[in-house]
């Protein structure tokens, strides 16, 4: 009878799927962590674009050193068609505000209060980061970030911008 019973439930819970890569970037809507700062971010309306997709949060002790890497890579491919999208995962979006007062950045920000964004791609470690080609394709999974990390990613978006659209 146990066993009965945890098939169905098992039967009528949907798995979570993984965004890894070779698969499409769900095309969410993400509403700005500052509502003063724009419209929401339309994953959809990017494409076309190389884009990281960056989970992030202030007790997160790497983001202290991915943030300003992601913030110097924006700056240099920005013009060329790349941007970042950074996903706070803070319960408090004051804590969030505390943080990039230490450590400010100006590529767009966006609030996941509600897990979905994180729960669309499976988040399993922060920060996750996620590089996605102009075709809306992840190409790249990073979970966690060190400085080798910093290299790669660099290597990989230097080649997803030479690719065409």
């Amino acid at each position: 009878m146990r066993r009965l019973a945890a098939a169905l439930v098992l039967a009528f819970v949907p798995p979570a799927f993984a965004v890894e890569a070779g698969a499409p970037l769900p095309p969410l809507e993400l509403a700005r962590l500052d509502a003063k700062a724009g419209p929401p971010v339309s994953l959809a309306a990017l494409r076309g674009k190389v884009v990281y997709v960056d989970f992030w949060a202030s007790w997160c002790v790497p983001c202290r050193l991915s943030m300003p890497a992601l913030e110097s890579l924006y700056r240099q491919h920005a013009s060329q068609g790349f941007i970042v999208v950074g996903v706070n995962k803070d319960v408090s979006e004051a804590d969030a505000k505390r943080f990039l007062a230490k450590v400010p950045v100006t590529f767009p920000l966006v609030s996941d209060a509600g897990d979905a964004v994180a729960r669309a791609l499976d988040v399993k470690a922060m920060p996750s980061g996620y590089v996605v080609d102009r075709k809306g394709i992840v190409r790249y999974v990073h979970r966690g970030f060190t400085e080798e990390t910093a290299g790669r990613l660099a290597t990989e978006i230097d080649a997803l911008m030479k690719e065409p659209s």
